[in-house]
């Protein structure tokens, strides 16, 4: 009998970290970046010696990127609970560095106060109802007086198919709906349209939201198989920690995520999401 365990360790990454991944993660900055058009928000400033924590960095793709758009006595630091799927190739560049931590720890007492920019992007499949304040209030304790926190996100479950040729995308629709209660049973809730409110909660100042449609036909494809290896992967990943119920076996995810690709080759449906990029400052 499948196991139906309902609930993960705080602040659990519900993704395989492979090689697989590290590629759908690659992709899926891509796809980002020619959505935001920005790393850092325009209403940031920055200076020569300024110092940016990446928490949740994972390949370091958004570290990489930033660090071209910066001089060299900027510091960039990358966090995360696993170094599994950081580019080792970035340990090279003099001013990035990488360390393991759990956004829902404390930082350590030598980083408090230490960074004029904190930036987060996609935490929505790991974090749990009850973790996304303390989450914040931590990477609140990172900055100095006057310091931006950046946080990009969507909710997985609130994405949508759409289908211009009227042609019901069975396979697409049917493993949307697996994947959404996969994430409501493991307790992975879509608190993004809240960020900015828990922004302000967490004592905040000069709070503001911009939404964005991510849906531009030129990066149309990659985001479809973006999507598609996001779900495939987080079923694999649920299959092989909590075996829940409905998934017999990884080649029956296997074959869902090839009947969505088949989906959107033939019906010409395509995914649809809302990014929340909420931005708040540290008061003086």
């Amino acid at each position: 009998m499948p196991d139906t365990t309902t609930t993960t360790s705080p602040g659990e990454y519900l993704l395989i970290r492979n090689a697989a991944e590290k590629e759908r993660l690659e992709m899926q900055f891509q796809v980002w970046q020619a959505h935001l058009g920005y790393l850092l928000h325009p209403t940031i400033k920055t200076h020569e010696h300024m110092r940016i924590a990446d928490v949740g960095t994972g390949t370091g793709a958004w570290l990489r990127e930033v660090a071209k758009t910066l001089p060299e006595t900027c510091q960039l630091d990358g966090f995360d609970v696993s170094d599994a799927l950081f580019d080792g190739r970035l340990s090279q560049v003099q001013n990035i560095s990488f360390r393991l931590h759990n956004i829902l720890r404390p930082f350590p007492e030598d980083l408090v106060g230490k960074y004029d920019i904190v930036n987060v992007r996609l935490l929505a499949v790991a974090l749990s109802s009850d973790e996304w304040v303390p989450a914040v209030r931590n990477l609140i304790a990172l900055l100095k007086p006057g310091g931006r926190l950046q946080w990009s996100d969507c909710a997985p479950q609130e994405g949508v198919i759409k289908t211009p040729s009227g042609v019901t995308p069975v396979h697409t629709k049917r493993m949307m709906e697996m994947f959404h209660k996969m994430l409501a049973a493991l307790g992975k809730t879509p608190e993004v349209h809240r960020l900015l409110d828990i922004f302000q909660q967490c004592g905040l100042v000069s709070c503001e939201e911009e939404i964005l449609t991510f849906e531009k036909p030129k990066v149309r494809d990659d985001l479809n198989l973006t999507i598609a290896n996001v779900m495939a992967h987080g079923l694999a990943a649920a299959f092989e920690l909590h075996k829940l119920e409905g998934i017999q076996s990884e080649q029956q995810i296997t074959e869902m995520r090839d009947g969505v690709l088949d989906d959107l080759r033939t019906t010409d449906c395509f995914f649809s999401y809302d990014v929340h990029v909420v931005l708040g400052q540290k008061p003086l």
